[in-house]
């Protein structure tokens, strides 16, 4: 008989309710690491911005960088360049960010001639540029962009065309390490789409784009190999936060009201036992008549009387 009824209590329905761990705020926060620049780089002489859209009913971010100012006398002016072209690339590399710009700039130490890509209202065309080299040791540049929860990875920026984000730093429980990816390897897409982003713009695409947990694809290059990287985001993991087997018990715990309530012996008009917290104060209840509370919470104050 005593088997029995312990098969006929495991077989009853038991209902349990998870949630995602929440990740701190500060977290999120994108954070780098700044270093003074090589003495001297190419310049171009405009100031852009990302090429988003202008319609409040579809804000996404086009190919490109607008170009918000064209210095006087520049490489970009002679060209003929204008306020509110489009820059899609720079000697057919891909300019998607104003950091991947930057980078590309960086990487050019010579003077020289290069193509630019432009987009003026429907037509797009090809100019050339006679890039100037000057010295800009004042600005700072960063040298990586953190990602401390989905990719738990650093990356900087590999200046010069063809460049793109570089994976600098792994840490041992990076879900990129444990895909296979190496500290040096280059991002050239995500899931299955070529990119022509900054490291800056790689992280802040990573945390508008995925959640704890989800699972993408990274494409990067090594020793001029491509290799596809089958990745799932690292994730805090879940707490329990209900569990139930009526009419045996229910519990259920609140964790941004700090209560926790649990029932044992459930017989609909009254309840056996019953057990209610809220912060340190506590309620103990018997049979639904007999009750007590422990640990009262009280209010201090620092006024004077």
């Amino acid at each position: 008989m005593h088997r029995v009824l312990t098969l006929l209590l495991l077989s009853l329905p038991a209902c349990a309710v998870w949630e995602p761990i929440p990740v701190p705020a500060g977290l999120l926060a994108l954070e780098g690491k700044s270093a003074p620049p090589p003495p001297a780089h190419a310049e171009l002489g405009i100031e852009v911005a990302p090429n988003e859209s202008d319609s409040l009913e579809n804000l996404e971010q086009r190919p490109g960088v607008r170009i918000l100012v064209v210095a006087e006398s520049s490489p970009a002016a002679a060209a003929g360049c204008l306020v509110g072209d489009v820059l899609l690339a720079l000697d057919g590399e891909r300019i998607d960010d104003p950091g991947r710009l930057k980078s590309w700039l960086r990487g050019v130490v010579v003077a020289r001639s290069a193509e630019l890509k432009l987009e003026r209202g429907s037509r797009v065309f090809v100019t050339s540029a006679d890039l100037v080299v000057r010295d800009i040791a004042t600005i700072q540049r960063t040298l990586y962009f953190v990602d401390r929860i989905l990719t738990r990875a650093a990356y900087g920026d590999e200046d010069g065309p063809g460049g793109g984000p570089v994976i600098a730093h792994l840490n041992p429980d990076s879900p990129l390490l444990a895909a296979g990816g190496q500290v040096g390897d280059t991002v050239v897409a995500l899931n299955g789409q070529d990119v022509g982003m900054s490291a800056e713009e790689l992280v802040r695409w990573l945390r508008s784009e995925l959640r704890p947990g989800a699972s993408f694809k990274l494409g990067i290059s090594r020793a001029g190999e491509r290799i596809e990287l089958a990745v799932k985001a690292w994730s805090p993991g879940r707490r329990l936060v209900k569990h139930s087997l009526w009419p045996l018990w229910y519990w259920e715990y609140d964790v941004d009201q700090d209560s926790e309530f649990l029932m044992i012996g459930d017989l609909l008009l009254i309840s056996l036992f019953k057990r209610e917290s809220q912060g340190s104060e506590v309620e103990y209840t018997i049979l639904t008549f007999f009750s007590w509370k422990t640990g009262v919470a009280t209010l201090d104050s620092n006024l004077s009387p």
